[in-house]
Formats: C-alpha cells, structure tokens, sequence
C-alpha cells in the first residue's frame, strides 16, 4: 500500500493539511505518515551542554505534542497513520523521505508567506516543491 507523508509542525496550516491529505489518501488509497522534522540546535560550541539538552528535550516535547494533534484529527475521521519524527533540514529530510518507494508524495500545509518573506525568511513547503521528487501538494 502507497502511503503519503504529511508534514505536521503543530501549526493550524498544517493541520489543514493533515485534513486535505486525509482526503486524498481515500482518494488514492493510501495510508497517511504524519512526519515531525526537529530542525538542528545550531548553537555555538562554548554554549553549555545542559542548554542544547533542554532544547533538545523542548524540541521532543513540540514534536510529540504537534504529531498527538495531527493523529487526533486522523483519528476522528475514522483513519489511522503512522508517526514518524525526523532530525534535520525540514524540507531535505522530508525530501529524502519522499525517495521510498512505498511514498506515493508529501502533503504540506503553508502559512501564505508573499514572495518577499520567501526569499529573505525561506519557506519549508517551497523549498520542497523543488527539491522532491514525488508530487507535493502544498495547502494553504
């Protein structure tokens, strides 16, 4: 069975998301993957280690918390996912993800950035239409 990866980071645009890939997953058949990409701590080394631990562990936290209210709606449509937490470069490791062949394509919820904010701020979901291989439904 193909499965479609969903990019969940807690935040109301992707779990739209999560609620237009419940839609298309019936449509194609497919099982959803509910993935959480904890971006690196780029912290200088003189910082103490007990400060990258508790980002670290505060970093865990939002990925259960956010992926617990994506597997909630799931849940409530009468369907089942897998959860899956990544480390990394969001759009590069769901990229990278995307590349098994169970993957039938990613689903990812956006906050409408204008092209300005894109291009100074970047923006997970269109990095990711251009680096993935398979289809990217982004949903705004």
């Amino acid at each position: 069975m193909k499965t479609i990866l969903v990019a969940v980071d807690g935040s109301e645009p992707s779990l739209k998301g999560v609620r237009a890939a419940l839609d298309l997953a019936k449509g194609v058949g497919a099982r959803l993957e509910l993935v959480y990409v904890i971006p690196p701590v780029l912290l200088p080394p003189s910082t103490y280690a007990e400060t990258i631990k508790k980002l670290e562990e505060a970093n865990a936290t939002m990925a259960t918390h956010a992926l617990d209210k994506a597997k909630a709606i799931v849940a409530g449509a009468g369907s089942d996912c897998d959860l899956i937490t990544l480390h990394g470069a969001p759009a590069e490791s769901l990229a990278d993800l995307a590349q098994a062949e169970r993957v039938w394509g990613v689903v990812i919820g956006a906050k409408g950035h204008n092209a300005v904010s894109r291009v100074l701020l970047g923006s997970t979901a269109d990095r990711l239409m251009h680096i993935c291989q398979k289809p990217v439904l982004i949903v705004r």
